[in-house]
């Protein structure tokens, strides 16, 4: 009798809106397409000479260990050095025991999904979000609200104003799910006025701020902005990822909170992978205290920010007047507003089909599905010499 694998737990129909970011990695593949859609690393910020000095010492002075199992917090070398380091960027007093080493910055975030939200539990989103967050979300049943951001990011008046309205109807938020710095996929960043009004009302409303920090290191104009966790320290738990620092194919990230919820992450690991991956932690380990992950940081700053430069450029060129963007100071993300008539959706099929070349629409970062006259370009993958070809070709479906 073959396996009824048609009969399918509920959650499964929560989570088909999010094929959109299969479909991204896939395209990212695929050699007959110019991508413009996933935020992947440029292949060239990796300075694989030294990872392969670091991997070498590793097999020589480690190998056993290296292929076994490892604590299940992480490895504790690299999570002494996560502390320091995270502690001297972000102006925080931390120890190791404040940090949890995951299997990426997504599994950083499922953990504390897990420990927090039973089905029906409310979370606040940015309208728009990353789009694997409401993924995530969603597993969990959880009621998405979201509330909007602008040119100087989250509106603090608009989550005000939502705050009271759940809190009438009973339904205090459990957390709130934000991307300060560098936004996916809007590039904004909150000025720091935001940032202190948003965490003066966590704190009022007693809602814990998750602070997603993957691209707030790669910062291309002024200064970079405090941390929301540098700003409330026990009222922030915040996610950093290895994946824009190193590379995400080790699949390392982390977690910073309080010692008693990184245990509870810790035992919600234990039903995930139990531990980080023991070769990779110690790969990193030994790369970074050779200085080399402040040097890719700085590297790759000079080369995304010339991407950039590049593509907005292009996008000046090519792009009808009717469109409108920001150009971002970091991270990897350009977000275009079309006519508000406009379908991103039914113009995506278009740019794969006619000219070979793809995006990602809005839709799949808005909770509720609206976002049809926006799209999101990605300039951190696509070569350089391709960039003005890609947005051309974009143009003309615009057109």
């Amino acid at each position: 009798m073959a396996i009824q694998t048609t009969d399918r737990a509920r959650r499964m129909k929560r989570l088909a809106s999010s094929r959109a970011v299969t479909d991204i990695l896939r395209l990212a593949e695929n050699p007959d397409v110019i991508s413009l859609a996933g935020g992947l690393p440029d292949p060239s910020v990796f300075p694989l000479d030294r990872i392969r000095e670091s991997m070498d010492r590793v097999w020589r002075d480690q190998g056993r260990e290296a292929l076994n199992y490892g604590p299940n917090p992480g490895f504790s070398k690299l999570r002494d050095w996560i502390a320091e380091r995270t502690g001297r960027n972000e102006t925080l007093d931390l120890e190791s025991d404040d940090i949890l080493v995951t299997s990426g910055g997504v599994e950083a975030l499922n953990l504390v999904a897990m420990s927090l939200l039973d089905e029906d539990d409310t979370v606040l989103v940015e309208a728009p979000t990353y789009m694997v967050a409401l993924h995530v979300f969603r597993a969990y049943g959880a009621r998405i609200e979201a509330v909007p951001i602008d040119d100087e990011g989250l509106d603090p008046d608009a989550l005000d104003s939502k705050l009271r309205e759940l809190d009438r109807v009973g339904r205090k938020p459990r957390l709130m799910y934000v991307i300060p710095s560098y936004q996916n996929p809007s590039g904004r960043t909150w000025t720091e006025g935001r940032r202190r009004k948003v965490v003066e009302l966590a704190h009022t409303h007693d809602v814990l701020l998750v602070e997603d920090h993957a691209y707030a290191e790669l910062t291309y104009d002024g200064p970079r902005p405090p941390s929301l966790k540098s700003l409330s320290p026990e009222n922030v738990v915040l996610i950093h990822t290895f994946s824009k620092i190193f590379g995400p194919g080790v699949r390392l990230g982390w977690v910073v909170a309080e010692p008693f919820f990184i245990g509870q992450l810790g035992l919600c690991k234990l039903g995930t992978d139990q531990c980080a991956n023991t070769l990779a932690q110690r790969l990193v380990y030994e790369y970074a205290i050779q200085g080399q992950i402040d040097a890719q940081v700085a590297a790759s700053i000079q080369i995304y920010r010339r991407k950039r430069d590049l593509m907005e450029a292009a996008m000046k060129k090519h792009f009808p007047r009717e469109t409108a963007w920001a150009l971002p100071s970091g991270g990897f993300f350009i977000w275009v507003r079309l006519p508000e008539h406009v379908d991103s959706e039914a113009l995506l099929l278009r740019a794969i089909d006619e000219q070979k070349t793809a995006f990602v629409a809005g839709p799949p970062f808005f909770h509720d599905g609206s976002g049809k006259n926006f799209l999101r370009l990605s300039f951190s993958f696509v070569p350089e010499a391709m960039i003005e070809e890609g947005i051309a070709r974009v143009g003309k479906v615009l057109a």
